[in-house]
């Protein structure tokens, strides 16, 4: 019994003394790639900015212009059902019958007006068009 202590504590110990002589070399690794990640990233960031200095005024002004006009929209279809006393349209769809997928009655769509409430699908269309109107742009210039 002393024999197998003596001859199998030496490997264990061997075994988890390199396990942890492994785990401390992928820190050291993991350490040193996350080194590398942040100093891209600071390459990134200055790089950005050196560019963002040579950029010219107008595309600065294109881009407030942007989030101002978007802006007033959000404002405007906030504030207008009240002041102009415009009526929304919410369409209501009654659905049809169907039996086992088969269609016996389609569904019906009707316009039910209302007062005073917004849309803000509306407010999201016009903002995705405005951008996506400046990415294009901004994709054919290049």
């Amino acid at each position: 019994m002393m024999t197998l202590l003596t001859n199998v504590l030496p490997i264990l110990g061997g075994f988890l003394m390199k396990l942890f002589a492994l785990n401390q070399a992928n820190k050291r690794e993991t350490q040193k790639m996350q080194l590398e990640a942040l100093m891209a990233q600071n390459n990134a960031i200055n790089n950005a900015r050196e560019m963002a200095e040579k950029e010219p005024v107008m595309a600065q002004m294109n881009r407030r212009i942007i989030i101002l006009v978007i802006l007033a929209l959000v404002v405007f279809t906030q504030v207008a059902p009240v002041l102009f006393d415009i009526q929304t349209a919410i369409p209501v769809v009654e659905k049809g019958t169907s039996i086992l997928g088969f269609e016996i009655t389609g569904d019906k769509t009707t316009y039910l007006p209302v007062e005073g409430l917004i849309k803000y699908e509306e407010i999201f269309k016009w903002a995705t068009m405005i951008i996506e109107f400046y990415f294009g742009a901004q994709l054919a210039k290049k």
